[in-house]
């Protein structure tokens, strides 16, 4: 059962990411997908692009963290 939960969230990732592109096209690296961190704040980054509340996702938006400080 949970190799349908990962094929359900994967199709989800990828029509995500399609979605995504159709809008701004890839502006970030897909490498970001491989690492579970990066995954997580990028797929949130993603929906919020497409559902209208921020503009493009870029690599430095999905590195830089609350936490850092100048």
């Amino acid at each position: 059962m949970s190799n349908i939960n990962v094929d359900e969230d994967e199709s989800g990732l990828i029509m995500l990411v399609q979605h995504y592109a159709g809008k701004f096209g890839i502006t970030f690296s897909s490498s970001l997908l491989q690492d579970p961190v990066h995954k997580g704040k990028l797929m949130q980054l993603l929906a919020e692009a497409v559902s209208g509340r921020r503009g493009a996702v870029t690599d430095a938006d999905v590195l830089h963290t609350d936490d850092q400080v100048d």
